[in-house]
C-alpha cells in the first residue's frame, strides 16, 4: 500500500505551534516551514533525502521544521513541536536541532493520569499488570504521539533554527 504525500504534509500544519516572547514581537516575527523527505540510499549505500509523492510501509520519512526570526530582536521561549501522525512510528535517536535544545516526547506515561504527558528521553511509563502490581517500563516508540524541542537560548534576530525527526511508515 502506498501513502500519498498529502497525508503526511497535512500533519505539518500542526507543527507551526511555536511559543515566543520578545519586546515588540508581532505575529509575523517568525517565519515557519514544515517539509519532509523520504530517506533512501544511493548506489554507494550513502543516505540521501529524496522528494517523492508517495511512501510505502517500512520506508523512513524525515520531517524538517524550520523557523526564521524575521526581526532584529531575539525571540525567547521558543518551543518547536511536531506531530507523530497516525500510520507511522517515531524513530528513537533520529532527532536533531541546529540550536541547543531540550528534546521531549509526548505519550501516556501514567495511566492513572488522564491525557498525555511530556518527558525527556529515556522516557518511562507506569504499567499496571493484570495482578495489580505497578512497574516502570520504557515508553515504546509506537506510543509516542508528538515531539518537541525547548530551545535553550533565544533565537537571535535574523537567525534560524532547523529541527528534524524521523518516522517509519507502518
Amino acid at each position: 500500500m502506498l501513502f500519498n504525500k498529502s497525508i503526511f504534509s497535512a500533519a505539518g500544519v500542526i507543527v507551526a505551534a511555536v511559543v515566543f516572547q520578545a519586546p515588540h514581537a508581532s505575529a509575523d516575527a517568525l517565519k515557519s516551514s514544515f517539509d519532509f523527505r523520504i530517506v533512501e540510499q544511493d548506489a554507494d549505500g550513502n543516505e540521501v533525502l529524496a522528494e517523492r509523492a508517495s511512501v510505502a510501509p517500512g520506508e523512513t520519512i524525515q520531517y524538517i521544521i524550520t523557523h526564521e526570526n524575521t526581526t532584529e530582536d531575539n525571540l525567547s521561549g521558543l518551543v518547536v513541536s511536531g506531530p507523530i501522525p497516525d500510520g507511522v512510528t517515531f524513530v528513537m535517536d533520529q532527532h536533531h536541532s541546529s540550536l541547543p535544545a531540550t528534546f521531549e516526547i509526548e505519550a501516556e506515561l501514567d495511566e492513572d493520569l488522564p491525557g498525555l504527558e511530556w518527558s525527556t528521553l529515556p522516557a518511562m511509563r507506569k504499567v499496571v499488570d493484570a495482578n495489580g502490581s505497578e512497574r516502570l517500563e520504557p515508553v515504546p516508540a509506537e506510543a509516542i504521539e508528538a515531539v518537541r524541542w525547548v530551545l535553550d537560548s533565544p533565537l537571535p534576530g535574523g537567525g534560524a533554527s532547523e529541527n528534524s525527526y524521523r518516522v517509519i511508515v507502518n
